[in-house]
C-alpha cells in the first residue's frame, strides 16, 4: 500500500480523469461507497451490530471531503442505518430525510450529540492547511465533550482524515479532534505516520477510489502492515535442515551488559535461523551457556586491552565467519578502544571478500556508537549493510544535527542518509522507517509504547539478522522484522498493557506474530 503526499495524490486524481476518463465525480461514488463498506463492516463484525440498530450524525463541509460524506451517508442509509447529516458551512440539519427549521437547527443538533453512536467528520480533508474557523473548533469541541460525557458509547469517524490534520507534516490544529477511526482513500498520507498526527488517527482502515493500479507503478513509499509483511515471509519447505535457514554470527555482549548478546542471539532462532553462533570471550562463556542452551560458540582472545587485543579478535572471528550468511555487530559490545579496533578491522576484512563469500551485515548499539567517532566511517562498510539506530544513536551518526523519534524530520533524514552512506537504514521510533539507497522507503504504521524498554532494540537486531540468514533481501528482512517486532509486543500487551514489558518477553511470541500473519484474516 503506497503511501503519498497532496501533491502526488491530486496528481493521481488528475491523471486518473484524463487518461481514464474518472472524473471527480465518479471518484467520490467510489470512495463513498468504499468508506460506507468498511465502516458496515466495522460495525457488524467488530461491535456485532446491524446496521438498523446505528444512528450516525456526519458533519459536512463545503468541499470534496464533504462530499464523500454525502455518498457515504446516501450507502449507509440504503443498507438500513439512521442518518443525519449537518451541513457546516450553511448551518442546515437534516434528520432521516427531514429537513429541520433554521430556528431549531440548534436545539435538534444538541440533541443528536448526545444521542447518536456515530459522528462521521466529513468537514475537511487533505487540501486545508490554514487555522480552523473557530466556529468549526467550537463544532468539533462539543463532539469531544459528548464523547468524553459518554465514554464507548460514541465513535467519532474521520473520512480521509480528522479535520485539522495536515495531510504532508502531520502537524494539527489546536481545535482537531481524536478520531476513533480514520477510513483513508486511496493512499495513506505521508502525514499520518508522524506525530503528532499520528495519535489523532485511531484505528486506520483504507479505502478504494478506483485508481487503476498502473497509476501507482511510480509510488517508492509503502505502508508496511500485515498484507506487505506477508509477502516477505520466507519459505519452510518440509525437506529442509538447519543449513537450510542459515547461520548467524553475533559479534555482541560485553561483561557490563551480557543480556545484549543473549536478546539477540535468541531472536535470531525465533524468526527461524538455523544455528546462531556467539563470539565470546572465556569470562562470558558460562553466562551465556547456562541461559542461551541452543547457541554454539566462538572464544575470542581475550588478553590486555587495547588496540592488539582488538585485532586479535577480529581475527578469530573472521576465521570461523565462512558459512555464515549473516553477522550482527554490536548490541551490548561497550565502547573500549580495543572493541573499536576490532569492529574497523572486521568491517575491512568484510568489504575485501567477494560478493558470495560476505555474510550480510547488521549493525546496532555499541556497533554504531563506535562507528560515530570514526570520521567518514560509511566509507567503512560494506555494500548492503544493515543499520539500526534509535534517534540518540542516529544523532550521533550524523554529529551535530538531532533527530526525533516521530516527527516529519525523520522523513528527510532517512531519504537521505540512506542514499549517502549507501546503507539500509532502520531509523527505530514509533513509526520506524526502514529506507534504502536506490530511494524505497517503507513506514511501519503500528506502534506501541511497551516497546520503549531497554533490550527491545537487541531483539529487533537479531531479528533481521535472523531473517538476511534466510536469504530475504537486506531491505526485506529488515522490514519483515520492524513488523513482526512491534505484532509480537501487541501480543505482548494483551496481558500486561501499554507498560511494564521486558525486552525477554518478545521472544516467545515472535513465532506467534509469524503465525497469526500467515492467516488470511490477520490485518
Amino acid at each position: 500500500m503506497h503511501i503519498v503526499d497532496v501533491a502526488r495524490m491530486r496528481e493521481l486524481e488528475m491523471r486518473a480523469d484524463q487518461e481514464y476518463g474518472l472524473n471527480t465525480s465518479i471518484l467520490m461514488e467510489n470512495a463513498g461507497r468504499s468508506a460506507a463498506e468498511l465502516l458496515a463492516r466495522y460495525i457488524r463484525e467488530r461491535q456485532r451490530r446491524s446496521l438498523s440498530e446505528c444512528e450516525l450524525l456526519f458533519l459536512i463541509g463545503p468541499g470534496n471531503n464533504g462530499g464523500d460524506g454525502q455518498v457515504m451517508a446516501r450507502h449507509l442509509e440504503a443498507e438500513g442505518a439512521h442518518i443525519n447529516l449537518y451541513r457546516w458551512k450553511e448551518r442546515r440539519l437534516t434528520r432521516e430525510g427531514r429537513e429541520v427549521p433554521a430556528e431549531q437547527v440548534e436545539a435538534e443538533l444538541n440533541a443528536l450529540l448526545q444521542r447518536v453512536g456515530y459522528v462521521v467528520d466529513a468537514l475537511l480533508g487533505t487540501g486545508r492547511s490554514r487555522p480552523l474557523p473557530e466556529d468549526m473548533r467550537a463544532l468539533l469541541a462539543r463532539v469531544e465533550q459528548e464523547r468524553a460525557r459518554r465514554p464507548g458509547e460514541l465513535l467519532v469517524v474521520a473520512i480521509d482524515l480528522p479535520t485539522g490534520v495536515n495531510a504532508d507534516t502531520g502537524e494539527v490544529d489546536p481545535g482537531s479532534i481524536r478520531a476513533d477511526l480514520t477510513i483513508t482513500l486511496a493512499c495513506p498520507k505521508q502525514g499520518f505516520f508522524f506525530f503528532p498526527a499520528r495519535s489523532y488517527l485511531g484505528e486506520l482502515f483504507v479505502g478504494s477510489i478506483g485508481l487503476p493500479e498502473e497509476l501507482e507503478r511510480d509510488l517508492s513509499d509503502e505502508m508496511l502492515d500485515a498484507t506487505l509483511a506477508r509477502t516477505l515471509l520466507p519459505p519452510r519447505p518440509l525437506e529442509s535442515n538447519k543449513g537450510t535457514f542459515g547461520r548467524v554470527m553475533l559479534f555482541c555482549g560485553s561483561p557490563p551488559y551480557p543480556g545484549s548478546a543473549y536478546l539477540a542471539g535468541s531472536a535470531v532462532l525465533r524468526v527461524g535461523a538455523g544455528l546462531v553462533t556467539l563470539a565470546v570471550t572465556p569470562d562470558l562463556l558460562p553466562i551465556y551457556a547456562s541461559s542461551l542452551h541452543e547457541a554454539t560458540y566462538v572464544l575470542l582472545p581475550a588478553g590486555e586491552p587495547g588496540e592488539q587485543r582488538g585485532q586479535e579478535q577480529a581475527r578469530t572471528l573472521l576465521e570461523h565467519l565462512s558459512g555464515y550468511r549473516a553477522l550482527l555487530i554490536g548490541p551490548g559490545l561497550g565502547r573500549a578502544p580495543a572493541t573499536r579496533s576490532a569492529i574497523l578491522a572486521l568491517l575491512d576484512a568484510l568489504r575485501s571478500l567477494p560478493e558470495d563469500e560476505r555474510p550480510a551485515l547488521v549493525i546496532d548499539a555499541d556497533g554504531l556508537n563506535n562507528l560515530a567517532d570514526v570520521e567518514n566511517w560509511w566509507q567503512r562498510l560494506p555494500p548492503g549493510t544493515v543499520i539500526t539506530p534509535h534517534p540518540g544513536e542516529m544523532s550521533r551518526l550524523l554529529g551535530e544535527t538531532r533527530v526525533s523519534g516521530g516527527g516529519i524530520d525523520r522523513l528527510q533524514v532517512a531519504r537521505h542518509c540512506a542514499q549517502a552512506w549507501n546503507v539500509i537504514l532502520v531509523l527505530k521510533g514509533a513509526c520506524t522507517l526502514i529506507s534504502e539507497p536506490a530511494g524505497r522507503l517503507r513506514i511501519n504504521w503500528e506502534s506501541n509504547p511497551a516497546l520503549a524498554s531497554a533490550g527491545t532494540g537487541d531483539v529487533l537486531a537479531g531479528m533481521i539478522a535472523g531473517y538476511l540468514a534466510q536469504r530475504l533481501t537486506p531491505f526485506d528482512a529488515a522490514s519483515l522484522a520492524v513488523y513482526l517486532h512491534v505484532a509480537a509486543s501487541k501480543l505482548v500487551s494483551q496481558h500486561c498493557g501499554d507498560a511494564g514489558l521486558l525486552a525477554s518477553d518478545l521472544l516467545p511470541q515472535i513465532p506467534a506474530a509469524r503465525l497469526r500473519l500467515l492467516q488470511p484474516t490477520s490485518t
